[in-house]
């Protein structure tokens, strides 16, 4: 999913074409401050549809882990919302994999210091939903059927 504008409590929505939306962002995370994006695409559905406002709370590199939908800057230098597959450890650093949950084929793996914020919450339509991480294993689908039955605690 691509960031189609921005919006914090300190300032205007900024739209993607918005030559610093990644400086925009990259700022006000660096300060603690949550951000509030208006995405575009279809790559995150069902989790993330297109016109959805996510909330992108401040993280850093060391409290990523697989399952956190995050907001990265690419290689490309855009703005990209996709869900952690795996963390690699290179020669040359720490990477994370990603891939939109409709998709089928992995991203190209970027370092994990490209990661700017996870998301913490999902406006539809004004309803919020409760962003869970997904997790392998049998553990993780019973989160997930508890979290859909709504039997999960708050």
């Amino acid at each position: 999913m691509r960031a189609h504008s921005i919006r914090t409590d300190q300032g205007p929505e900024i739209d993607l074409d918005s030559p610093d939306l990644l400086k925009r962002a990259r700022y006000e995370l660096s300060r603690h401050n949550p951000v509030l994006l208006r995405v575009t695409g279809s790559a995150m559905r069902p989790s993330i549809e297109d016109g959805d406002v996510v909330t992108v709370e401040p993280i850093s590199g060391q409290s990523v882990h697989s399952g956190d939908i995050v907001l990265y800057q690419s290689l490309r230098d855009t703005a990209l919302i996709h869900r952690v597959v795996k963390l690699e450890t290179r020669p040359s650093g720490r990477f994370i994999v990603t891939r939109g949950d409709a998709s089928t084929s992995l991203d190209v793996p970027v370092p994990v210091h490209h990661v700017m914020g996870r998301v913490k919450e999902i406006s539809r339509e004004g309803e919020k939903i409760e962003v869970i991480a997904q997790r392998r294993g049998l553990l993780g689908i019973l989160r997930a059927l508890f979290a859909w039955l709504g039997l999960a605690k708050s």
